[in-house]
């Protein structure tokens, strides 16, 4: 097998015509390219068949890739490391790939308004759409005040170490991955990480959801996504009529605005995007013949390789599985190593536009942290970072007693207002571009509204619309028309104001890692070899404080194929490509030991229901306790109390685990408790270090304290002048 690794990613990139990332892959003898024709496909299997009749039947299960999460991260992971001959094992905890986070995205995926960029007049007046503006936008949303470090346009393509601004030569700072802190807010932010994005993402976009007419690199009515022709998929994004230079153009992508975009270049379908990208993605990766689904499946732990005999031990073969619907516990090994795509942790709190059920619910933090634990002992957990940043969406549906539901930030791009009891506007008395500033201070604004209602039957926001034609609202948005309209006391959000309220959303930080998704562990910042990250379990330094609308489900795309690239040795440079090769070696052998230690029964237990009711009564306080004190707005001593309270169910969490999984009888819930509860820890303690009010982190009695560490970059100017006196009104 390792003949064959050497043998088939020999691969180097090249740009096509569209601008999307092509690659020149030398298989044996034979050079073809990754447009992936079926012979291709074809014959890199034979060859993989051959080659593995000489092993065992299990030797080849573990000859793979394990992605633990379904979304678009995972995806986007499996596609890519699939089309450069891994194959891929995707775990979901859904019995369905498609119930994942990404599905239930409402507003759209940043691509890029190229009609907008090409009408520009010479004089720079208007609108303009470019790599460098996408990079400030996302500055600017994130709460780092300092100014860019690049200055100048790049054009599209793969972002390289040579353009690469910060150096990842820092072992202190965990190879500086994590970027540039602002001494106002206490915000690091990665710049690199905003131009990776934007100079990778149009390309991305192309190669894996759009169609050969808008450019793309799928084939529109391919049946065999995945495979053939196709990279992708060919998303049905919604299309509008657009003057061009031949005249008008009735077959075009809709772009939309969003707040905080300096341009309108978000593509959508209706009001539903994420149900409609990951619907499409999902089935392209289940149609490759090197990737397959297998659902129901909970993690419980990461392996990492800690045999004595072995001189290294941040090497990571695998991770320990539960099956939902028998309760047994299996060891899924992987000699290419684990990807935690598995979401974020804004499922912790009492009240979230996340679904219920495992999805958000911290799982990829808490996996992180407990390898970082069982092989180096507990740490400051160098291995997550930035966790106090939960994004709380301003607008979600209020109804007392109901789960809430979210509202997209479409809305509000589209022209939808805030308003009081009253009927007054009132978000530009916190930002003085009202409705369409960042997420964080809209939040605040709205839930510093809702403060001023003296009971619960006298709400104090509202999200309006009504000015908008009713017949295009309701195609623009049919969900939640629908959504709406099916209540027993319906509202009809073309008419009527609707109850608003924040709901946590979204989490900036997550595990550590490098651009090319390698996780950083706690000893001196090295690696952990084996081990990677993408999607919002991801810490890349690319929100900072605060995300900027419509990023997620374009991050997904960029660092996840990213992910499957270096799994595959594919565009790197030589050092990582090298380390990448030699951790699969040394993976191969350490999982050929485990294997030998597994020879045991595995024979399910019977859940014992009163542990699992036990779980879930303590899942539901540390959800209360978590929105009550690690909340929109947060009190340092609120979070030293509430830090002990969850030390405590962390605790009780891991003695309800040692006890019930011995003997096979821990159920589903008893997972679930124990991911929150060390996400839920993890993020109030990150919430109770931080004393500088920043992005989504507001502290009431913070400590003014500027601190910038040796070797860190901190550079501001006139800039950090102008984004401060916009956000008084929100501090104050």
């Amino acid at each position: 097998m390792s003949r064959l690794l050497s043998a088939i990613h020999r691969i180097a990139p090249r740009t096509t015509y569209s601008g999307g990332i092509r690659w020149s892959t030398y298989v044996g003898d034979v050079r073809c390219t990754d447009n992936l024709s079926k012979s291709y496909h074809d014959y890199q299997i034979r060859h993989y068949s051959r080659r593995s009749r000489s092993t065992s039947q299990q030797q080849q299960q573990h000859e793979r890739l394990l992605v633990l999460g379904s979304g678009v991260a995972g995806c986007a992971t499996a596609l890519t490391a699939a089309r450069h001959g891994i194959p891929v094992t995707v775990l979901h905890a859904g019995s369905n790939r498609t119930d994942c986070n990404s599905y239930w995205a409402q507003g759209g995926i940043i691509y890029k308004n190229y009609h907008l960029k090409n009408t520009q007049k010479d004089n720079g007046d208007g609108l303009v759409d470019t790599t460098l503006s996408l990079v400030e936008d996302i500055r600017v949303a994130s709460g780092y005040m300092g100014k860019l470090q690049r200055q100048v346009e790049l054009e599209e393509g793969v972002y390289d170490e040579n353009k690469v601004l910060n150096t990842n030569n820092n072992k202190s700072q965990g190879h500086g991955v994590l970027g540039q802190k602002c001494k106002k807010t206490n915000i690091h932010w990665n710049e690199d990480a905003a131009w990776k994005l934007a100079c990778e993402g149009p390309s991305r976009v192309r190669e894996l959801l759009l169609g050969k007419k808008d450019g793309g690199m799928n084939h529109d009515g391919d049946t065999t996504y995945g495979v053939g022709p196709s990279m992708g998929c060919v998303v049905p994004f919604d299309r509008v009529a657009t003057e061009g230079e031949g005249g008008l153009n009735a077959d075009a992508l809709s772009l939309c605005l969003e707040a905080s975009h300096a341009a309108p270049r978000i593509i959508h379908y209706s009001d539903c995007t994420g149900k409609a990208i990951t619907t499409h993605i999902t089935q392209a990766a289940a149609n490759h013949p090197l990737i397959e689904f297998v659902g129901d499946s909970i993690v419980t732990d990461l392996i990492g390789n800690d045999n004595s005999n072995t001189s290294n031990n941040s090497l990571v073969i695998g991770a320990q599985v539960l099956d939902k619907r028998t309760n047994n516990l299996t060891n899924y090994y992987a000699t290419h190593g684990v990807v935690l795509a598995s979401g974020g942790l804004a499922g912790i709190y009492q009240h979230s536009t996340n679904p219920l059920g495992f999805n958000a619910l911290g799982s990829s933090v808490g996996l992180a942290i407990r390898l970082d634990n069982e092989l180096y002992g507990e740490t400051e957990n160098g291995i997550v970072s930035d966790l106090e940043y939960v994004q709380f969406h301003p607008t979600s549906l209020y109804i007392p007693n109901e789960s809430r539901f979210l509202l997209t930030e479409a809305l509000r791009g589209e022209g939808a207002i805030l308003r009081d009891a009253s009927g007054r506007a009132f978000a530009r008395d916190y930002h003085p571009n009202g409705e369409l500033a960042p997420r964080d201070i809209v939040a605040r604004a709205v839930f510093s509204e809702t403060q001023k209602s003296r009971s619960e039957k006298e709400h104090n926001a509202y999200l309006d619309i009504s000015h908008r034609d009713s017949d295009w609202l309701r195609g623009r948005f049919p969900s939640i028309h629908n959504h709406l309209m099916s209540r027993q006391n319906a509202m009809d959000f073309t008419k009527d104001c609707i109850p608003v309220i924040p709901a946590a959303h979204y989490t900036c930080g997550g595990v550590t890692t490098d651009l090319n998704g390698r996780v950083v562990g706690s000893r001196n910042g090295g690696w952990y070899r084996n081990l990677y990250a993408a999607g919002e379990a991801a810490r890349t330094g690319l929100h900072g404080g605060n995300r900027l609308a419509s990023t997620s489900l374009l991050e997904g795309l960029v660092f996840g194929s990213s992910v499957g690239e270096i799994v595959a040795s594919s565009g790197v440079s030589g050092s990582i490509g090298e380390e990448v090769i030699n951790a699969t070696h040394e993976a191969r052998c350490a999982i050929e030991l485990q294997l030998a230690l597994d020879a045991r029964s595995v024979t399910a237990g019977i859940v014992d229901d009163k542990a699992s009711q036990e779980a879930n009564a303590i899942l539901m306080h540390l959800k209360s306790l978590m929105w009550d004190n690690v909340g929109v707005v947060r009190d340092t001593d609120k979070l030293s109390m509430v830090v002990s309270e969850l030390t405590a169910i962390r605790d009780k969490a891991n003695l309800l685990w040692e006890e019930n999984s011995t003997n096979k009888s821990a159920g589903q819930e008893i997972v679930a408790l124990r991911d929150a509860a060390y996400a839920g820890l993890a993020v109030a303690e990150s919430a109770l270090a931080n004393k500088s009010s920043g992005g989504a982190h507001y502290v009431e009695k913070q400590e003014n304290i500027e601190v910038v560490s040796d070797g860190e970059s901190s550079d501001e100017g006139s800039d950090e002048e102008e984004d401060e006196d916009a956000m008084v009104a929100a501090r104050g």
